[in-house]
């Protein structure tokens, strides 16, 4: 699926009245199968702009579509894993019950519910845990189990914000190489919002560079054509790390005026 963005703008609205804009003027083609990565400095808007392509929110201006139609709303061609690891699991379910959770709702049969419940489990390597509830899991394992109920869903499009932040650099770089293994085996488009330039270089094919608020655009897209898994001595990567950390770097200076 083919998602383009149109001199898309966004301001919250409030008692009538509408707040700055927090994006203005985005114009991004995602084409199907694509690994893109969302980047920028803090308070840019790429979470925004992640929850319009979700269906959360409304763009105040411009168009999104996805092969051509509207995006009207959510939708079952797009799931999501959140940063939070707190309120994202229901603490009375367990690993399993979590997972069947939306195919139960989404009315699935019994015997296929538990086999795209187990194929996703066992993506994440959490079959063997899928007893426990969610206080018996670390902070990687509730991430897993948010991404195989994400994949039990079958959706084309993998919507993901910051969902390794909170993690420690070991489990983040595990999991970055997981999520890598998942999204090539599924075969579907994964939008990744990050603030990390070094996750974003091992995980994206194109990275789309934003520019600090308010009214917050592209300032650059930056292609990635390397192998998986990336080298982080590789001569490419090294130049691509310091271009854009100098972009970044710009563009907080701003805020600092």
């Amino acid at each position: 699926m083919t998602i383009s963005l149109e001199s898309v703008g966004f301001a919250y609205e409030t008692a009538g009245r509408s707040s700055p804009m927090i994006l203005r003027n985005i114009d991004l083609t995602i084409a199907e199968g694509e690994f893109l990565i969302l980047l920028g400095p803090s308070g840019c808007g790429k979470s925004t702009l992640l929850r319009l392509v979700a269906g959360f929110d409304h763009a105040s201006e411009g168009r999104l579509q996805i092969d051509g139609k509207p995006i009207s709303g959510p939708g079952k061609d797009r799931g999501m894993v959140f940063q939070d690891l707190e309120s994202a699991l229901y603490e009375w379910l367990t690993v399993r019950e979590n997972v069947e959770f939306g195919l139960q709702i989404d009315g699935v049969p019994r015997q296929e519910r538990i086999e795209r419940r187990d194929a996703a489990l066992k993506m994440v390597n959490l079959l063997d845990h899928g007893d426990k509830f969610p206080d018996a899991l670390s902070g990687g394992m509730k991430q897993r189990v948010q991404i195989a109920r994400m994949l039990a869903m079958r959706p084309s499009i993998m919507l993901m914000d910051e969902p390794f932040a909170s993690l420690d650099a070991q489990t983040r770089q595990i999991l970055q190489n997981q999520m890598v293994s998942i999204w090539t085996e599924v075969g579907g488009t994964a939008i990744y919002v990050t603030h990390d330039i070094r996750e974003a270089l091992n995980l994206g094919q194109r990275i789309i560079l934003m520019s600090a608020g308010p009214a917050a655009n592209i300032k650059h897209s930056y292609d990635v054509p390397m192998d998986y898994p990336r080298k982080q001595s590789d001569p490419l990567y090294i130049d691509l790390l310091e271009r854009i950390s100098a972009d970044i770097e710009e563009e907080v200076s701003k805020v600092w005026q």
